[in-house]
């Protein structure tokens, strides 16, 4: 009898059949990554921008709380009974929790979609989070039961999120919302096919296969799914949009939505109104453009030459114009009304232009104008890679964080940094203008003293600063008592030289023919301004009177919208509520000394992990011309490459030297470090490299200190493994790494809105060095 070729057949059987589950973990993982990213995006059109960042941190938390679940659930005394027959029991249980991931996927974008606007963000968070607590529990409990083969369950884990990263942006794009959600649903279930696969349960492989088929059907015919992509009650009946407005207006009313479009960076509509003359471009519900009627005949919209915008193009020269965040067009028939001849036209967001173009007939095509030049591009930018000069550059209320896709960027603006306003003056032409309108008074004096620091460091005295701006409230005198006097709307109007005598009075004249206030021009300066202009105050001096943070921002840390000395109280809410649920987990189910103490290797590498990836995501958005595309990149090499570094780790002879020296460690903290070093560098050479040439910069730049962080996750389980009767601890060890991941990343929000993304990455860095320092495995007699 040939006992070794039985040994050999049964070693390929089970082979063949632990495949699947290293497959189920890239589908799951991809599958989640994704959802993420549609949550992000539901509720950036539902709710308002400040609560997206919080209830989405605390619906990914879901995924620790599954760990937590998935230890609690399966280690119960039903699943350690010695019995032949009772693991099936626990097969079955974990097959049930498997078949409820993409039902949860599906059924809580559905409810939320469906459902009239929620007015409790805890309902959404909960909803949001059950297919993260799912998910979280399935994950946690495979890697606990193949605990042996942590390197290649993580290397499945982070490439499937890698592909999440590139793939979200492709379906979003291709497909739309609902599309996408229906696709992540069915890649969802090929993940359960697996695991039915793995565990043999066939008759349960056909009827999931059969329900796959029914749902690529559905895609393929698509008219069931755009009608419930159209009936989107939740939007329609939020109070935080421009829809819930006119619907609450007297005079103005909303008519319905004549063009809609979803894709990975925004969702965009164009509403008719009760106004004939005007249509309304909406991006994620709250920010508004809007198109105007238009024939092409100038004399037609006169009319506009009252409005304030209008005033930086009536003075001095106007032949050549930038206009960055054109929306809908109106900012473009300004430069046309001043003389425009040759006007660039920026605009982020490509739907914005498709539906300008879309109704063309209705906005006198005004892209399609022999004088304007459109470009789909991020403003910042344009002005750094085009070598035109401008008699003006205009900006008006340009707020890219509304249509930005990565969760962590809700309040970074490059365009208004210290580095973009050197650009922009560089831009000028020796008598040109810069314009930038805002939306309240806060914003002006960041939009002023970040003007006044350009000019001082070009060696402007400081008397004479104030010379080289002026400043109309955007309220109309007759509505000033209405509005408390308040200054709102500002237009702020740079020049590269002083403002001359002329163009002073005609500045004050035009505001005064159409009703509004000069609130600054020489000789009569806007508050702390007029001792700059006497030298009784320094610059420096000068920024502390202002009882909010009115600094110039850089992009180090471009938190335009951050006026806080410290910590936004919406961090300051999330971090709190984080670690109170922390506190309590690790009281509930991290008492004995070997879990807590195991545990810190976990945390540390969660927070380290984050506090490294979110700033560098940040710093690179600039490089790779678009945030969203910056997210999918930046996310796709570090995770990809951590991949790599978990798979490497298994290897005999890493693995070995890993088990006994945690000296990887240091080389990690010191790989981060050089990184940093040189990414600047690298990025300023290959600056002129397109896109993939690009891409492809930024994964071998952070491929080696990627690859170091994949290492210390599976060489923490491997550890915990060898501690006895540790390894049912394994699903604890996912949610603290879970758990504290979130932690990292509303911290790497905090940090870099005080200290910088470069010093954020250091302090990622020396985590890896103070994990190394405190070993918590020396403690339990592992190195």
């Amino acid at each position: 009898m040939n006992l070794n070729g039985g040994k050999e057949k049964r070693k390929k059987v089970e082979k063949r059949y632990v495949i699947p589950i290293y497959l189920s973990i890239f589908f799951l993982t991809l599958s989640l990554f994704i959802y993420e990213v549609l949550l992000t995006r539901l509720f950036s059109v539902i709710l308002s921008n400040n609560m997206v960042f919080l209830v989405v941190s605390f619906a990914i938390l879901g995924s620790g709380l599954g760990g937590i679940y998935g230890y609690v659930q399966f280690n119960k005394s039903k699943y350690n009974k010695s019995k032949k027959g009772e693991n099936k029991r626990y097969i079955k249980d974990l097959v049930k929790i498997s078949w409820l991931l993409p039902i949860s996927i599906i059924g809580t974008i559905g409810i939320m979609y469906k459902s009239p606007y929620l007015s409790s963000s805890l309902i959404y968070i909960m909803i949001g989070m059950i297919p993260f607590i799912i998910g979280g529990a399935i994950i946690s409990i495979i890697f606990k039961e193949y605990r042996e083969n942590s390197n290649k369950l993580y290397f499945m884990d982070l490439i499937g999120a890698a592909l999440g990263s590139l793939l979200v942006l492709k379906i979003m794009n291709s497909f739309g919302f609902m599309f996408s959600v229906v696709l992540t649903t069915i890649l969802s279930m090929i993940g359960v096919i697996l695991i039915l696969i793995h565990y043999r349960f066939k008759k349960y492989v056909l009827i999931n296969s059969f329900i796959v088929v029914i749902l690529t059907a559905l895609l393929i015919q698509g008219n069931f799914i755009r009608s419930v992509e159209n009936g989107f009650t939740a939007y329609y009946s939020s109070p935080n949009t421009v829809i819930d407005y006119l619907r609450n207006s007297s005079s103005y009313k909303s008519l319905g939505i004549s063009y809609s479009k979803w894709d990975a960076i925004s969702r965009t509509d164009v509403l008719v109104t009760s106004d004939e003359n005007e249509k309304i471009i909406v991006t994620d519900g709250a920010a508004s453009a809007p198109i105007l009627k238009f024939d092409g005949d100038l004399n037609k919209i006169a009319y506009l030459k009252k409005e304030v915008n209008y005033i930086p193009f009536a003075i001095g020269e106007n032949k050549d114009a930038l206009v960055i965040g054109s929306g809908g067009g109106k900012d473009v028939l300004f430069a046309l009304l001043g003389g425009g001849k040759i006007i660039d036209a920026v605009e982020i967001n490509g739907s914005s232009i498709d539906a300008v173009n879309k109704f063309k007939e209705f906005s006198g095509n005004i892209y399609g104008r022999p004088e304007v030049n459109v470009y789909n591009q991020d403003g910042r930018r344009f002005i750094e890679n085009t070598k035109e000069v401008y008699d003006n550059i205009y900006l008006s209320m340009v707020m890219t964080n509304a249509v930005e896709n990565n969760m962590f960027s809700l309040s970074e603006n490059y365009l208004y940094t210290y580095e973009a306003f050197e650009e922009y003056f560089d831009h000028l032409k020796d008598q040109g203008k810069l314009s930038l309108m805002v939306h309240e008074e806060k914003e002006m004096i960041r939009i002023i003293n970040t003007g006044i620091k350009v000019l001082l460091d070009r060696g402007i005295p400081q008397e004479e600063v104030t010379e080289y701006f002026t400043v109309i409230n955007g309220v109309g005198m007759e509505h000033l008592a209405s509005h408390g006097n308040m200054i709102m709307m500002p237009l702020v109007i740079f020049k590269n030289n002083p403002f001359t005598d002329v163009e002073i009075e005609n500045v004050k004249t035009m505001a005064n023919e159409s009703k509004y206030q000069v609130i600054h021009y020489p000789g009569r300066e806007y508050g702390p301004y007029k001792d700059i202009k006497e030298n009784k105050i320094t610059y420096k001096k000068m920024l502390k009177k202002f009882n909010v943070k009115v600094s110039p921002i850089t992009d180090n840390s471009p938190f335009y919208y951050n006026y806080n000395s410290l910590v936004p109280n919406e961090i300051i809410i999330l971090i709190s509520g984080l670690m109170v649920i922390w506190l309590i987990i690790s009281k509930v189910f991290f008492r004995k000394k070997e879990i807590r103490v195991i545990s810190r290797h976990f945390i540390i590498i969660g927070l380290a992990y984050m506090l490294i990836e979110i700033p560098i995501v940040q710093k690179l958005s600039l490089y790779l011309e678009n945030p969203s595309i910056a997210f999918s990149f930046v996310l796709f090499s570090i995770l990809v490459s951590s991949g790599i570094g978990s798979a490497l780790s298994g290897t005999k002879l890493i693995k070995k030297y890993m088990m006994e020296s945690s000296i990887y460690l240091v080389v990690t903290g010191i790989s981060v470090l050089t990184t940093l070093l040189t990414i600047d560098k690298v990025t300023l050479i290959t600056n002129d490299f397109g896109l993939y040439g690009k891409f492809f910069v930024v994964f071998l730049t952070l491929l080696p200190m990627g690859t170091l962080m994949g290492m210390p996750f599976p060489t923490g389980i491997n550890k915990v493994n060898k501690i006895k009767h540790s390894s049912n601890a394994i699903p604890l060890m996912w949610a603290a790494n879970g758990i504290f991941s979130v932690i990292g990343s509303v911290l790497a929000v905090s940090l870099s809105m005080n200290v910088g993304f470069n010093t954020t990455i250091i302090i990622g860095g020396l985590c890896y060095l103070l994990l190394y320092n405190i070993n918590p495995f020396k403690e339990l007699g592992l190195k």
